[in-house]
This record gives C-alpha cells, sequence and structure tokens, in this order.
C-alpha cells in the first residue's frame, strides 16, 4: 500500500464523518470507494479509532495551516482575521451539506474512544486560542471568555444553518452576536 492509499483513506474518513458522523462511517465503505478490500485499511489503521484519531489530527493540522495564514496574512488587524475566520465557516455553510469534522465529532463526544477525545480537547485548545488571540490584540478585557462564546457561537451557527437548511440562519446569529 502506499501513502497516497493511506492519504486517500484519511480524506475519505474526514468526508464521512463530516457528513454523517464517526459512528455512521465503516471501513467496508471506505474499501469499497476506494476499491480494495477491507484488510488494506486495516493495514494502515488497525482500528477505527486509530483512523478516527488520524483524522482529528489532520484536520487539526490543516486548521492550524488556515490560522497560520489568517494571522500572517492579518498581523496587525484581528478584526480582519476573526472575519476571516467567520468566513470560513460561512463558506461551510453555503457550500455543502455537511459539517465540519470539529462540529461533528464535538457533538458524537461522549460516545467517541477516549483517544478521539483527547484529540478534540486539542482541536478545540486551537481554535478558541486563536480568536483569544485575536480578542487580546483587540484590547478586550476577557478575551478568554470571548473566545468561547464566539468559537460556540460559531459552532452552533453552523449547525443550526444546517438543521434549518437556511443559510442565512449563520449570518442572523453571527450578527446578532455583536462580538466584533
Amino acid at each position: 500500500m502506499t501513502k497516497d492509499t493511506r492519504e486517500k483513506i484519511i480524506e475519505l474518513a474526514q468526508e464521512a464523518i463530516a457528513t454523517r458522523g464517526y459512528s455512521a462511517f465503516s471501513f467496508r465503505e471506505l474499501a469499497t470507494a476506494l476499491g480494495i478490500k477491507s484488510a488494506s485499511i486495516h493495514y494502515h489503521f488497525p482500528t477505527k479509532t486509530h483512523l478516527g484519531v488520524e483524522v482529528a489530527r489532520n484536520y487539526r493540522g490543516q486548521l492550524k495551516h488556515a490560522f497560520d495564514n489568517i494571522e500572517n496574512g492579518y498581523p496587525d488587524d484581528p478584526k480582519k482575521a476573526l472575519e476571516s475566520l467567520i468566513a470560513v465557516y460561512r463558506y461551510e455553510v453555503r457550500s455543502s451539506q455537511r459539517m465540519t469534522v470539529c462540529t461533528m465529532l464535538g457533538a458524537e463526544i461522549k460516545n467517541l474512544p477516549v483517544e478521539i477525545q483527547t484529540e478534540m480537547k486539542s482541536f478545540y485548545d486551537l481554535n478558541i486560542g486563536f480568536i483569544e488571540r485575536q480578542f487580546q490584540k483587540m484590547g478586550y478585557e476577557n478575551p478568554r471568555e470571548k473566545a468561547c462564546q464566539l468559537f460556540a457561537l460559531l459552532q452552533g451557527g453552523l449547525m443550526g444553518s444546517k438543521g434549518q437548511n437556511d443559510p442565512a440562519y449563520f449570518d442572523v446569529v453571527v450578527k446578532s452576536a455583536q462580538l466584533l
């Protein structure tokens, strides 16, 4: 098996988690989509937990890269940096029938293996840390509190928008919060 196969497995699992959740996909489903045997997936990931951890790490790495790009693009304009983050969520709301991996795994957190729960904690810390840095630059008195509020708002706005099947719901929620 090649590294390309491993990456394809991760990509397919990431898409499956974002569209249906961790509990709703199987190795057999991924193998069928790739035209390989389930045993080939087990070669790279002995268990679904191993795969779930790798998906979470991979997704967190993608997000860290996006945050680095945003911070490098707006080093002295934290409001623009936060608006860019909101734009990422808005894109997810408008462009697909899926949630973010973070949102889906967060919704399933109590049913996830401990190893994936640990990855989720790191993922949340990354998100809240990015937002907190921007609020610190803006001079907010309680930047951590504001960061938690904005992150919860983005997650909830995404879920509500999908649940309502109404992309405008997200913008209403973001605007009404008046955090920026």
